[in-house]
């Protein structure tokens, strides 16, 4: 998780040494092996990866694994895990990736601290990069329901508003929100496909979904 810009930089290296026992305490480790749910082969990338909980976690599982963040003070937590995850220091809105290098790319808690103007850049990014599928567990306004604007800034630090379904269909990706709200109502779970999943199906296979929907608690 990071902020894009200088303050939000300084803030989350101030964080950083704390970060993991606090998110831990609220029950975030929990939704993140959610989110991952039946992930046992395949290339990965997390965004906005912070210390890399999922680094190890999904490394031991056999998954090809890489984490991306901004902040060094993070990426210097996360290259402690064990087994080492595989960690690269880039900006979410200009990926050193080529075009479907990942099966699929995870974003957890990163796309709602950004401006509304940079997200767009960062989802059309992700989406470049990924071959068949994107998940994530962020702020999303869900269909039906009304926006949680305030409830979304104190809980998940949303920088403008939540996001919406729209963005991830504007950059080629189909949306599908799984499972009851998480943390406060604040967060959900989306997996998207992109055009190659639709036509061929994700390696990862029909069962890591069936696994994830099963998973999911409020």
């Amino acid at each position: 998780m990071r902020a894009p810009s200088l303050v939000g930089d300084r803030w989350w290296t101030f964080a950083s040494p704390v970060y993991d026992v606090a998110v831990a305490s609220v029950g975030w480790h929990r939704c993140l092996r959610d989110l991952v749910a039946g992930m046992t082969s395949g290339r990965v990338l997390e965004v906005g990866c912070g210390p890399s909980y999922l680094g190890p976690f999904l490394t031991a599982r056999g998954v090809d694994y890489v984490g991306v963040d901004r902040n060094q003070a993070m990426l210097d937590r996360a290259s402690r895990g064990v087994p080492r995850p595989t960690l690269v220091r880039a900006d979410l809105t200009a990926l050193p990736f080529a075009d479907g290098s990942f099966d699929v790319v995870l974003a957890p808690a990163v796309l709602g601290l950004m401006e509304v103007r940079s997200r767009r850049r960062a989802l059309a990014e992700v989406a470049r990069v990924a071959r068949t599928e994107v998940r994530l567990l962020e702020p999303i306004h869900r269909p039906g329901e009304r926006v949680h604007l305030l409830r979304s800034r104190v809980v998940g630090l949303v920088r403008e508003r939540p996001l919406e379904l729209e963005e991830l269909l504007d950059v080629g990706l189909t949306p599908r929100v799984v499972g009851r709200s998480r943390l406060g109502g604040v967060y959900s779970v989306v997996i998207a496909g992109t055009a190659v999943e639709g036509r061929q199906g994700s390696r990862l296979g029909e069962q890591g979904v069936q696994d994830l929907e099963g998973g999911l608690e409020v």
